[in-house]
């Protein structure tokens, strides 16, 4: 148990381990139930590989087109890692949080100090959950030659037309920027005081994404209903429960409140106007991003949807528009955020037991142990994984799977040097020293007081390296050197730069999905650095 003085605020230095991880042996009921869901992927994988389709576990594996029998799917090799990876994160990742409360809303709390890291954290909700069921709902993107080069849905107003993807993204960049330059004018006392307005908010979108999101899978793969509906009624129960917790938490609208309200209300409206005003300047006078497509749509434009003037407006059967080839770009989006998530979540699975294996061990154990592995991170990190992909392709073939783990096996070592200094700092302290005194094996003192200590470490440090794992894949897929079956934003962005600025969001789309994600990870990395340091906390 780490040591310190019970007036202490509660951090991973001063939590009783013995409380939180109750001693009783190896196998724990989480350890059990993962036992259980592991056994459960591997039966079905063992099904999918010997008797539905027996071919290369990590190559295509799936029905042949046709084929018909009882409990027969289409499942790729990835799609297993990818349950499995799910399955990992699940238990020990968002289990410890629901099963310790009280710190993670210690934490969360922290966190939500940080407006641009609570914008990232709620963005990377949606990546996570659009990611695993985004394909399931929308499905995958299909060529059709009547809906070719549509653009995305576009609004008259009295400052001009504006598209729905722009818009989107404008609305984000103004709450963002509204935020932060009331905090920095000091305006302390309004944003207080407007805390419990967009506390409703933020449980008002929580709960309708948790109510839409199985509720849309069930109705894709039944057709009970439509999505429209899926999300109405999502958006009723959110009504609900956030109105439930608004009277429950005796919060009120009063004067303050009411003041506070119309002040960032009046900054938003003047930020999101000078942004329009720069969207029609910048984006569609100088850039020439017109939100009325001309030129590539001339042969595939319903008379419905011809502007006066010529071209096309967009329809809200393809609300983001669609490629050149008739592909929703709502599609390949969901395509490409699914691909992403699998290389962060598979090469993360490699990547976090390396790096806690090989730093904990070399930082606790030194002499001859640390000089050795250490002398092999240093030679690893000079062998781009790139290369070794471009390798890997020519003995394996073109392959996700290929790419995952190659990156995971190749980019553990920045993190495991971070653990090592860690653990050699840990290991000084008094708690280490007692429970040596106290003839506690190093295996038992490694596992229980030095691990916990050096978790926050390895969080952090996987944060911030998925990041980069994300742009490594999409650089791949823009060369051309990924499997076609995976639709990556890369490729995505590829095949459509040809058709700019008449097709700008053919391209623009994904970029801008792809910059967004990276960086909510790059500041939510950067923000839990900060929160779970235990020696921020004076």
């Amino acid at each position: 148990m780490a040591a310190g003085s019970v007036n202490e605020p509660a951090g991973f230095e001063t939590i009783d381990w013995d409380e939180v991880e109750p001693s009783g042996g190896w196998l724990t009921r989480r350890s059990a139930l993962f036992l259980v869901c592991l056994l459960g992927i591997i039966c079905l994988a063992a099904y999918d590989y010997f008797v539905v389709a027996p071919e290369p576990l990590f190559s295509n594996v799936g029905l042949a087109e046709g084929l018909s029998q009882p409990f027969t799917w289409d499942v790729r090799g990835i799609d297993w890692l990818f349950a499995l990876s799910l399955l990992v994160f699940g238990f020990f990742v968002l289990y410890p949080l629901a099963a310790d409360r009280e710190r993670t809303a210690r934490y969360f709390a922290k966190l939500t100090n940080n407006k641009s890291a609570t914008f990232a954290l709620g963005y990377l909700v949606c990546f996570f959950v659009f990611g695993v069921v985004g394909t399931i709902v929308v499905g995958s993107p299909d060529t059709s030659v009547q809906h070719t080069s549509k653009p995305p849905v576009s609004f008259a107003t009295p400052m001009g037309r504006i598209d729905l993807f722009t818009l989107l993204v404008l609305v984000g960049l103004t709450a963002l920027a509204t935020w932060t330059l009331l905090a920095r004018f000091d305006r302390v006392r309004e944003l207080s005081a407007f805390t419990p307005v967009s506390g409703a908010f933020g449980r008002l979108g929580l709960c309708t994404l948790t109510v839409f999101t199985p509720l849309s899978v069930v109705f894709a793969l039944t057709s009970v209903g439509s999505l429209l509906v899926a999300a109405g009624i999502s958006l009723l129960v959110g009504v609900a429960y956030t109105g439930r917790w608004f009277l429950r938490s005796e919060q009120s609208l009063d004067r303050e409140t009411l003041r506070a309200s119309g002040v960032v209300l009046a900054g938003f409206g003047a930020v999101f106007l000078l942004g329009f005003a720069l969207v029609q300047f910048v984006l569609y006078g100088f850039l020439r991003f017109d939100p009325v497509a001309t030129g590539v749509v001339s042969t595939s434009c319903p008379a419905s949807a011809a502007a006066p003037g010529g071209g096309c407006y967009g329809t809200w059967d393809y609300p983001l528009g669609t490629n050149r080839w008739g592909k929703g770009m709502i599609q390949l989006l969901f395509d490409g955020m699914r691909v992403a998530l699998q290389v962060a979540l598979i090469s993360s699975m490699l990547i976090v037991p390396l790096a806690t294996l090989v730093g904990t061990i070399t930082g606790y154990v030194g002499g001859v142990v640390d000089d050795t592995l250490m002398a092999y991170v240093d030679v690893q990190q000079t062998v781009p994984a790139i290369v070794v992909y471009m390798i890997a392709v020519h003995v394996f073939g073109r392959s996700l799977f290929v790419l995952a783990v190659v990156f995971g096996l190749l980019s553990w070592g920045g993190a495991a040097r971070l653990v090592r200094s860690e653990v050699i700092q840990r290991r000084e302290e008094d708690f280490i020293t007692a429970a040596e005194s106290a003839g506690a094996s190093h295996l038992g003192i490694m596992v229980r007081h030095v691990l916990p200590n050096v978790s926050n470490t390895v969080l952090t440090a996987v944060t911030r390296q998925i990041p980069q794992l994300i742009l490594a894949e999409t650089a791949i897929a823009f060369l051309n050197l990924n499997k076609i079956m995976n639709v990556s934003w890369g490729e995505t962005i590829n095949i459509s730069l040809d058709y700019l600025p008449d097709g700008w969001w053919m391209s623009t789309e994904p970029v801008v999905v792809l910059a967004v994600t990276v960086l909510s990870f790059s500041v939510l990395g950067d923000a839990l650095r900060d929160v779970l340091d235990p020696r921020g906390d004076s």
